[in-house]
């Protein structure tokens, strides 16, 4: 007779069915005498009475399954929905195991059990507890992997409390007291819920301390485990970032450089300076790695100290490309003003005798009435040059002499007599004449008049006088006179544009502002403001010619105190030319503060290094064997000798790369660009693993804690 069918039942009790019964019948029985599917929950696995007998499996709804020991999960007879009955089985069997890891979920359950019957009896709270924890290793012991791994979600509580309070802290401190509080509270309360029985207070008090200690350090060391391994991660992620064209030595020196001096104030810097600036110009740390390494590598100190050297070579040369591209080619002001004198003269050449030559007679009587006024009242060389004035004024006329009553007179031969008698002169032309010989005594301090040169450059009110009524009146009787003189007197202004133009900066007492200055220059006429402009130039050319090599006081010489001088170049120039020439002097004295900084020192520093690799030594001055000496200690210093020299071999040259660097660090115009993209690529690659890092760390050390608060548990649960 065949074996018969064991059940085992929702209550544990186990049901026999005769051999041979239908799945059909089993379940209806099975649902009839223990409520069917809302009354069981939990998956059971029936007894068989020996090995040979068929097994049933009763699912997680109550319901038997016909099973076949030798093929489980395969097994052909089974239908969708035995299949459908397994597999939410195993779904039970891995909610139940997540459920395990967080506090009181059996006693949650049992007690849910108790107050409905669900899984057990209704009101048996002991009986339900005890039959979830022997569900529970039944499935620890049947899945001991699985059952862990689910465990550790569930248990995830203690971490994830510790690291979202750690998250609210400020430094490492913080971090790890918040977090360790966090996982004392968790731990606490995961210690209580293992407590087998509450009625035990003394257990529970024990077990909850245990917890909350094994909790706090669980959660005290996780800012600072998430921290370590970030970190480390980052290190070594930053350790494989290399920069293209570049060793990754190199990439790495340079990349901090740059770190440190930020790639904004790189890229603005090297703009300001233009296309002949070097990645050394760039900062204060790409400085320093120039100075380093061309003071530590004979390779580096030849490619940066040669770089250095041919732009510095270059630096007049350069400044006065930039000042003639800003302010135009440089003209000497003598020669300008010689070429407006020359024009002028031949302007006056034409102008002045057309009008002259046709000149009717001039009435200068008020003139010569105001100077028999004048010429007793001065004295010296001004009464001197005025009654000299009214000679030259003067003129005589050949007329008959006649007798008081009118006759004419006439000589022994019957010849009429002659007088010579003094008159006004009246010729435009010799006017026009005595009027230069004025202009000569009083605007260029030259001989004139019968008086020395500057003898009345101190009383010329009175010339100054007569030269205005002299000119007045040819301008009023002599047509044309005017206009030639507008024309000359324009041409005139231009010549001493000119030299006002080569005079206007400076720093002195009686320099003009640069505000008095621009109403000064916006009232000179066009040509005047041009042939200023000219003079100007002239000067600065001049002033890079004596103080481009001393750079500082040729920035001095254009700026001026506070600025004027740039000031006053911006009124005649434009501000943009201005703008120019400064930037210019800017840059290139950047450039020599870069290359004393580094080939004057490196230069000091070589020197002194020379000094002590070739300083001779004196024969005994360093005695290997004394009368100190032991065997041992001969034995151990020069084992040591010897280990230091195969430690050195093997150690790789820290300077190989210098050589690199300082070509890099030289580079100019699309080489340093590309150079710098380079840079700062690898630099936002470093930025993302530092960003990246902390999230790294703090996953790893929570993976960890997870690890670490399921092994603390199950060491609680052995003991």
């Amino acid at each position: 007779m065949a074996d018969a069918i064991q059940i085992q039942a929702p209550d544990g009790s186990i049901i026999e069915f005769p051999a041979g019964t239908a799945d059909a019948t089993i379940t209806s029985v099975m649902a009839r005498e223990f409520g069917g599917p809302k009354a069981a929950k939990a998956t059971v696995t029936a007894q068989p009475s020996n090995l040979s007998a068929p097994q049933m499996t009763v699912d997680g709804l109550g319901n038997p399954i016909a099973l076949d020991l030798s093929k489980p999960d395969t097994a052909p007879n089974l239908s969708a929905g035995d299949k459908t009955m397994r597999a939410l089985g195993a779904v039970d069997s891995g909610v139940r195991a997540v459920a395990n890891g967080i506090p009181f979920m059996d006693r949650f359950a049992a007690g849910m059990g108790a107050l409905t019957g669900v899984g057990g009896e209704r009101g048996d709270y002991a009986g339900n507890l005890e039959k979830q924890r022997a569900e529970d290793r039944r499935l620890a012991e049947a899945a001991p992997i699985a059952n862990t791994a689910a465990h550790l979600v569930g248990g995830a509580m203690l971490p994830l409390g510790a690291i979202g309070a750690a998250a609210k802290g400020g430094g490492l401190l913080a971090k790890s007291l918040l977090s360790g509080g966090a996982g004392a509270a968790f731990g606490g309360v995961q210690g209580a819920s293992e407590a087998p029985n509450f009625t035990n207070a003394g257990d529970v008090v024990s077990r909850s301390t245990k917890g909350a200690a094994l909790g706090f350090g669980v959660g005290g060391i996780l800012p600072a485990t998430g921290k370590a391994i970030g970190a480390g991660y980052n290190a070594l992620a930053d350790a494989l970032i290399g920069a293209e064209g570049m060793s990754r030595p190199a990439a790495r020196h340079l990349t901090n450089a740059l770190a440190a001096d930020t790639p904004a104030a790189v890229r603005s810097r090297l703009d300001e300076l233009g296309p002949d600036a070097m990645l050394a110009d760039a900062g204060p740390a790409f400085l320093g790695k120039t100075q380093g390494a061309v003071l530590n590598s004979d390779e580096a100190r030849s490619i940066g100290v040669g770089a250095l050297n041919a732009r510095n070579d270059a630096t007049n040369r350069r400044i006065m490309g930039d000042v003639d591209r800003a302010l135009g080619p440089a003209e000497d002001p003598q020669t300008v003003t010689n070429f407006i004198r020359e024009h002028r003269s031949a302007v006056d050449t034409v102008n002045y005798p057309a009008a002259l030559n046709t000149a009717p007679d001039v009435q200068t009587a008020p003139i010569l009435a105001q100077l028999d006024y004048m010429i007793p009242r001065a004295v010296g060389m001004e009464r001197r040059a005025l009654t000299n004035l009214r000679g030259m004024m003067m003129t005589t006329e050949r007329r008959p002499l006649v007798d008081a009553a009118g006759h004419p007179q006439f000589d022994n031969l019957g010849h009429p007599r002659f007088e010579e008698i003094p008159v006004n002169q009246r010729d435009a032309e010799v006017l026009h004449k005595v009027k230069q010989e004025l202009d000569n005594v009083i605007q260029y301090d030259a001989p004139g008049l019968g008086i020395p040169a500057g003898a009345v450059s101190r009383q010329q009110g009175a010339l100054r006088m007569m030269r205005g009524q002299l000119n007045e009146a040819l301008e009023q009787q002599v047509p044309g006179y005017a206009n030639a003189n507008r024309q000359s007197a324009a041409l005139a202004r231009r010549g001493d544009a000119v030299e006002a133009g080569t005079q206007y900066l400076g720093s002195g007492k009686t320099t003009p502002s640069p505000e008095r200055f621009a109403g000064e220059f916006g009232q000179l006429e066009p040509g005047e403001q041009i042939a200023f402009a000219k003079g100007s130039r002239g000067n600065i050319d001049r002033v890079l010619g004596t103080k481009a090599n001393d750079l500082q006081a040729l920035k001095g010489e254009l700026q001026g105190e506070g600025g004027w001088n740039t000031a006053k170049i911006a009124t005649v120039h434009g501000q943009d030319a201005a703008d120019d020439l400064m930037a210019s002097v800017e840059r290139n004295a950047k450039f020599r503060d870069t290359h004393n900084k580094v080939v004057e020192n490196s230069q000091t520093a070589q020197r002194r290094a020379a000094a002590e690799n070739m300083k001779p030594e004196p024969p005994g001055e360093m005695q290997l064997i004394t009368p100190q000496t032991t065997g041992i200690g001969l034995v151990s210093a020069g084992a040591k000798k010897a280990a230091n020299w195969l430690i050195n071999g093997m150690r790789a040259d820290p300077t190989a790369q210098y050589g690199e660097m300082a070509r890099i660090l030289t580079a100019q115009g699309a080489a340093r660009d590309r150079h710098l993209d380079a840079l700062a690529t690898s630099l936002l690659s470093r930025d993302a693993n530092r960003a990246g890092a902390p999230a790294i760390g703090n996953r790893a050390a929570l993976a960890a804690a997870l690890l670490e608060n399921e092994y603390l548990r199950d060491r609680r649960g052995t003991r």
